[in-house]
């Protein structure tokens, strides 16, 4: 009996061990296959180099703790190739934590396992994993911030409220949603040993809870308070340039549709919500996503409270998906442990709630054509016939076919989204590096990804250069009389954000071609051309 334990146990931890391992191989694998980071992530690093001399760019509207820690960068790494270890320490210790806050909700190791899996595999988290954002960093805060609050449900103290706030401090100075996330903790702070229930909102109940709660509240608000208190005096939120940036989007209904299929298929596993709603409705207020939520009211709150964020700001969908996705495969498992339980048939309703959630998956693709959903025709086809397998076993009851494919289906979405990004802005990262690294004198470029700044001006390759941005929204804007007045060296000229712009160069004498980048990619053509100004030339 003892040796069978031993068997048992041995299994357990292999499982899960190559789980980890499998982990840390793909993000190796992945770890320098983008040619290029987004636009953001030079506004991180720019942000970075400033605090390594003290200061900081007083245009950056992101709140500095992830910038602070790029600044540790060794003096002879490059500072890329550093965010990119600082992203995949992040990827670790998130995927750590998040395994210490599944083993809370989810007792048994085969769906633990499938968690992690799920967690490893996300589209849209192992995208942003490898990209040296914040993203990352915050959920790594997040998901530490409840994997205590549950640790330690029952068993607060004054001085794990203090670490609590700690965090919490941190998460603000990572990103502005932290400000979500600590009014989520301190409500869940609240109705942590009672749950949900009717009787909590009696008016004597409640404020006898919210006194004797107090004694935590207060030391961890005031924790907070002290960590974000001297970014407070250094830029106050209320002038963040995040609150203007709404009044140029409009809601529309192709705006509403973008962020519900997205919402659906976040997990990169069609029946995602199927399974979650079935949980709901199947078991009323017995069912297992019910009570996780009802008894769990911090992250409820947190997660009602990012849904509702990602809508009003949905420019950054599906990227701000990723501080949700953790509990999303947490409720998605929970409700999928239960399904396999029950050992009923599926009625004709559930399978025009599968065959609906695939169709709507294809039509919105079809019409949307949008990147996280796989706009390469021959990988959307293979992924939908695949989930389709998915939901055929879902209604014979094949859990294991439905476990292979839909897993391998979820690999291969991740995989092919981010491949197909891995040439973003290469064309312009060349031009730049080449224009810093063999030019001298003042270069002018419309590159609106920061790139050339970043490669230019900002990370001392070349002190004997010059770089300034310089918008070109039509052709009028290089005519010689604009450009003289510039009165540039050289110029750099991408059709990154606009693939079909032609620059004319042939017919403008004063503009000679020193060297073109140009690459084609998915189908389209991308070139920077670097540009000597012969300003005696004229026109």
């Amino acid at each position: 009996m003892n040796s069978l334990r031993k068997i048992t146990s041995c299994n357990k931890l292999s499982v899960k061990l190559l789980i980890y391992v499998f982990f840390i191989v793909l993000h190796i694998f992945l770890f320098n296959i983008n040619a290029a980071e987004w636009g953001d992530s030079y506004k991180i690093l720019k942000a970075a180099e400033y605090i390594k001399r003290l200061d900081y760019p007083k245009n950056e509207k992101r709140p500095p703790l992830f910038s602070i820690i790029l600044a540790t960068r060794p003096q002879p790494v490059d500072a890329v190739v550093w965010g990119r270890v600082v992203m995949l320490a992040f990827s670790l210790t998130s995927f750590f934590c998040f395994d210490k806050l599944v083993s809370q909700y989810i007792k048994k190791d085969k769906y633990q396992n499938i968690s992690l899996i799920l967690f490893t595999l996300n589209p849209v988290y192992l995208y942003w994993s490898i990209r040296i954002m914040s993203d990352i960093p915050f959920s790594f805060f997040v998901i530490l911030t409840f994997y205590l609050l549950s640790r330690w449900k029952g068993a607060l103290s004054v001085s794990r409220s203090i670490l609590l706030g700690f965090i919490l401090g941190l998460a603000i100075l990572t990103r502005f949603e932290g400000y979500i996330l600590l009014f989520s903790v301190m409500v869940g702070m609240i109705f942590m040993e009672s749950g949900l229930k009717l009787s909590f909102f009696l008016p004597r109940v409640f404020f006898r809870e919210l006194w004797y709660k107090l004694k935590y509240l207060v030391p961890l608000g005031l924790t907070t308070l002290i960590v974000i208190l001297p970014y407070w005096l250094f830029r106050s939120p209320i002038d963040s340039k995040y609150l203007d940036e709404q009044e140029y989007r409009s809601f529309d209904f192709s705006l509403l549709w973008i962020y519900f299929v997205s919402l659906l298929y976040i997990l990169g596993f069609i029946p995602f919500f199927y399974f979650v709603i079935k949980d709901i409705f199947s078991h009323k207020s017995s069912g297992s996503v019910i009570i996780f939520l009802r008894e769990n009211v911090g992250i409820s709150v947190f997660l009602l409270l990012e849904c509702i964020l990602i809508l009003w700001w949905p420019a950054a969908v599906p990227r701000l998906f990723v501080a949700v996705v953790p509990f999303f495969i947490i409720v998605f498992v929970r409700s999928y442990e239960d399904f396999e339980t029950q050992d009923t048939k599926l009625s004709l309703l559930d399978i025009l709630a599968l065959s609906f959630l695939l169709l709507f998956y294809g039509v919105s693709q079809y019409y949307m054509r949008l990147q996280f959903l796989l706009p390469v025709k021959t990988v959307f086809v293979a992924v939908f016939l695949m989930q389709l397998v998915v939901i055929v076993s879902i209604i014979k009851k094949k859990s294991n076919i439905m476990l292979i494919f839909g897993l391998l289906s979820i690999f291969i979405w991740s995989l092919a989204t981010i491949w197909l990004h891995r040439y973003l802005y290469l064309s312009i990262r060349d031009a730049a590096k080449y224009a810093a690294y063999n030019l001298s004198g003042k270069v002018i470029y419309n590159d609106v990804s920061s790139i050339s700044d970043w490669y230019i001006t900002q990370s001392g390759i070349n002190k004997n250069i010059k770089g300034d941005f310089h918008a070109v929204l039509n052709l009028d804007d290089i005519n010689y009389k604009i450009l003289r007045k510039k009165n540039p060296d050289y110029l750099i000229l991408t059709n990154e954000y606009n693939p079909y712009i032609n620059f004319g160069i042939e017919r403008r004498p004063y503009l000679t071609l020193v060297k073109e980048f140009k690459y084609n990619i998915n189908g389209k053509v991308f070139f920077s051309d670097i540009l000597k100004f012969n300003k005696e030339l004229g026109q």
